[in-house]
């Protein structure tokens, strides 16, 4: 049981509070338990902290520490922040409830009702940042029984209260970064392109989910301790060069150097289908660690026999194609002739040639070619995560 004294936390509970904030950054409810500890210090009936969309001015999230289920607590903090005195605070500022509502309590009865309601009679908060999309406030409340709060609890608010901002920023910069991260893996899944990073030793970190099938296959590439191997000697001779190669590469680059131009390869596959296509670049792992910066390499690698394709839906808002010619268009974009694309669905060639006239007019081209250039270039394929193996 930690317990706040007269004089202030001691060095081991601040510590302590102080590494949960900045490990609330990593959670799933962020701050959930860097507020269970602060109310259990503070010996608080709640700890609260929400944030502030500046531009909209509405509660982005609101976190609680109480003994409220979470349905209660929403409905409470609708009404508390309708209702809450509309008095102007500085950031960094801990105020309590008098402070707000003076001597005269009366004037804000509605809020009274509340605190009421809450079994509160003492309250304390702060403005503690104010980020360039976000404002964030906490605010602690004891129960009618306690004793107000001294002006070492305010200091140990003011004392957080930097650190909830530090926090606070690195989840923002966290989420950007992996919304950014997901926009990229969702455009390689839906173009059918597996991506590979390995280390400065050649071991995977991270792969997308078509690296992962093809890896799974072991059809042409599988994993190895860890490492990206080719099944064939020859193929995998050839593909450790190019990585040790794009390793020394990026090492001399980091240096000032003239950095190497991505390699490709093509492995063979003991299934016989056409040859998986791999380009080999060196990248910068991070930030720079110590004096000098990690190497890395990227792996991208294309099974041909894996089409991308588009949903018809996306085909008719794009060119106001109809199923019909919505399948054929899948058919030619995977590399068929009009008399494999008919035969495979089943249609008469003369049949086709009709739709693809009405494609032709449709898009405004007037070959074959190019408008399986206009759909395997285009966004259509950016619509659908279907893939045909």
């Amino acid at each position: 049981m930690l317990e706040l004294r007269h004089s202030g936390p001691s060095q081991e509970q601040l510590s302590l509070l102080i590494g949960q904030i900045y490990q609330g950054a990593f959670e799933d409810i962020a701050w959930k338990q860097s507020l269970e500890l602060l109310r259990e210090l503070l010996d608080a009936r709640f700890v609260t902290l929400s944030i502030v969309a500046k531009s909209a001015l509405r509660q982005e999230a609101t976190i609680n520490a109480g003994p409220i289920d979470f349905d209660q607590f929403l409905t409470y903090e609708s009404e508390y922040q309708k209702h809450r005195p509309n008095v102007e605070t500085r950031l960094g500022q801990v105020y309590t409830i008098n402070d707000w509502l003076t001597l005269n309590r009366s004037e804000f009865g509605k809020f009274n009702e509340l605190l009421e309601i809450g079994g509160i009679n003492h309250y304390m908060g702060a403005w503690v940042c104010s980020l360039e999309n976000i404002d964030c406030f906490v605010r602690v409340m004891r129960a009618r029984d306690s004793d107000p709060f001294v002006k070492e609890e305010a200091h140990l608010i003011s004392l957080l209260a930097p650190h909830f901002a530090r926090s606070l920023e690195l989840r923002s910069r966290m989420t950007q970064s992996e919304m950014v991260n997901q926009i990229y893996a969702d455009a390689m899944d839906r173009l059918a392109v597996g991506g590979l990073v390995l280390d400065e030793n050649g071991k995977v970190i991270v792969m997308n989910s078509i690296a992962s099938d093809l890896m799974g296959r072991r059809d042409g590439l599988s994993m190895v301790n860890g490492s990206v191997r080719a099944t064939s000697t020859h193929d995998d001779r050839a593909l450790q060069a190019l990585i040790r190669a794009a390793l020394n590469a990026e090492a001399v680059a980091a240096e000032g150097g003239e950095r190497l131009h991505a390699q490709a390869l093509s492995i063979t596959r003991p299934s016989g289908a056409r040859d998986l296509g791999l380009v080999v670049n060196g990248i910068r792992l991070g930030n720079k660690i110590s004096d000098r910066w990690r190497s890395g390499v990227t792996i991208f690698i294309r099974d041909p026999e894996s089409a991308v394709r588009a949903d018809p839906a996306i085909l008719k808002q794009l060119f106001g194609f109809t199923q019909a010619e919505s399948a054929l268009a899948t058919q030619l974009s995977k590399g068929d002739s009009l008399e494999d694309a008919a035969a495979e669905l089943n249609i008469r060639y003369n049949t086709a040639r009709a739709h693809l006239r009405s494609m032709f007019a449709k898009t405004g081209v007037t070959r074959q070619a190019e408008l399986v250039r206009i759909l395997v270039n285009g966004v259509a394929p950016l619509g659908c995560l279907d893939r045909a193996h």
